[in-house]
């Protein structure tokens, strides 16, 4: 569960960009190989960021309490890599096509915060 949340996250830094093949294998990748190993460095006591005797190899150790930060950690990080590799969004901030691009719908922005509501409360 926690690591296709830290996909997720990469899919809307890259959304528009990619083509599902290439997401695929970059999501393959994150879930197999680097969630993982981050994963033991911060919650197995022994890994990079150990919490067993208060330190780590970059000061305190982390103490990470449900798990949150080390989802939002991979799956940040691995959303900045991917939308650096893929660059920005072609046409987007042309300025002769500026008028083709069409500003927020504030219905679908009040329906689409109702629904994070709605799955926040049932979490």
């Amino acid at each position: 569960c926690f690591c296709a949340t830290g996909a997720t996250i990469v899919s809307g830094a890259m959304a528009e960009r990619t083509m599902l093949k290439g997401f695929v294998m970059y999501t393959m990748l994150m879930t197999s190989f680097i969630y993982p190993v981050v994963v033991h460095w911060g919650w197995s006591g022994n890994g990079l960021l150990n919490y067993g005797d208060g330190k780590s190899i970059v000061g305190p150790s982390l103490i990470d309490f449900a798990g949150s930060g080390i989802v939002h950690l991979v799956g940040g990080i691995g959303a900045v890599t991917g939308a650096i590799f893929v660059g920005p969004r072609k046409g987007r901030w042309d300025a002769d096509k500026e008028s083709e691009f069409e500003g927020h719908s504030i219905p679908f922005c009040v329906l689409g915060t109702l629904f994070l509501w709605f799955g926040w409360y049932g979490f």
